[in-house]
């Protein structure tokens, strides 16, 4: 699943003050999709329906950027001596600096827990393993997916260009592909037999290419994401629809 949050309240306003205090990000910050805007029901009495909105992961990345990024400095005037500029910066001391960025990280959460690197044509995983790997991960993956995007974004910003790179943590990622796809399996079965569409949710980028990868094949269904931005609804639909991936 992604490290999306959903948030309820008597309008979309209280909704956003909710997720606002529970995050400690201004409401101004928040980058968020309505889901539903509520209803007052009869006289305000039967039939009442709070707003529900639903936080994207980019309004908790940069919280978090906020409180590392003295942290990245630090780790960049210690790996890069000369005066170079940041897209000049050698792509060893930046991964070096990523490195570095995630072991504060995972000491401030689990000091006992190790970072292994490996290295492959395609990118550069760093591996944690040991200590506390539940909190590590966190609730349908979160906190893993917050320190991906943590050290994306330092190595992106002292190297100047894009690094593949992946944070796992105890082998979760490929289990959590694989019930991904597992799911997606299930569900495509029920709509190929049923011909009525379904939702596997809201996902990103990468855990809706693992779904419509799955599927692709899939002789009886076809698959669609809803939205804008980084987490969008996943739809299977019976094979008579139009075949739109995005």
């Amino acid at each position: 699943m992604t490290a999306e949050m959903e948030f309820s309240g008597r309008n979309v306003k209280k909704a956003l003050q909710k997720a606002s205090e529970e995050l400690g990000i201004p409401t101004d910050a928040i980058q968020y999709d309505i889901l539903s805007h509520g209803s007052s029901g009869i006289f305000g009495l039967a039939g009442v329906k709070k707003a529900r909105i639903i936080v994207t992961p980019q309004a908790r990345e940069n919280r978090l950027i906020e409180e590392i990024e003295p942290q990245v400095i630090i780790e960049k005037e210690r790996f890069n001596t000369g005066l170079e500029s940041a897209a000049s910066v050698d792509t060893e001391e930046a991964l070096k600096t990523g490195e570095a960025v995630l072991r504060r990280i995972v000491d401030a959460i689990s000091p006992e827990a190790r970072i292994a690197v490996e290295r492959d044509e395609k990118r550069v995983r760093f591996l944690i393993e040991g200590g506390q790997s539940g909190i590590l991960i966190g609730k349908r993956g979160q906190t893993l997916e917050a320190m991906q995007l943590l050290v994306e974004k330092s190595v992106r910003r002292l190297n100047g260009q894009p690094i593949r790179l992946q944070v796992d943590v105890e082998g979760y990622l490929a289990k959590k592909e694989a019930g991904l796809v597992q799911m997606a399996e299930r569900v495509a079965k029920k709509v190929a037999s049923k011909g009525n569409p379904s939702s596997i949710g809201y996902l990103n980028a990468i855990d809706r290419r693992v779904v419509h990868l799955a599927l692709k094949n899939h002789r009886g269904v076809c698959t669609k994401s809803i939205g804008e931005g980084p987490v969008r609804k996943l739809m299977i639909y019976p094979q008579r629809n139009p075949r739109t991936k995005s």
